[in-house]
């Protein structure tokens, strides 16, 4: 082999070298960037998760706020229900004795 052909080699070899450097440096930063990327979704999907719980939670305290206002009007109405039926009870006796009174004026008048 000459000195030429060894230069050329050399030559070749350092750019081999040097590609085969470059394209590790790429495939090294495309991982970090894929796991630093993963990281981040992690990251927000976990947060977000956490804001899901927190208006669940919240929901579900309205909702048996909800159901306990309910129950509380549910009873309430029963009682206004019950004082109705009497009132009408208590009007039905003042009309009978109002139709009585009456009676009464119009045979002594």
């Amino acid at each position: 082999m000459s000195t030429t052909d060894i230069t050329t080699a050399n030559d070749q070899m350092a750019q081999t070298g040097m590609i085969t450097g470059t394209l590790m440096l790429v495939a090294l930063t495309a991982i970090v960037a894929f796991v630093a990327l993963g990281v981040y979704r992690a990251r927000h999907s976990a947060a977000r998760e956490t804001q899901y719980r927190e208006l669940a939670e919240q929901a579900g305290t309205a909702q048996a706020q909800i159901a306990e206002s309910s129950r509380a009007t549910t009873a309430e109405l029963a009682g206004l229900r019950s004082e109705l039926a009497a009132t009408h009870t208590e009007l039905t006796q003042v009309r009978q004795r109002l139709t009585e009174v009456e009676r009464l004026l119009s045979q002594v008048g």
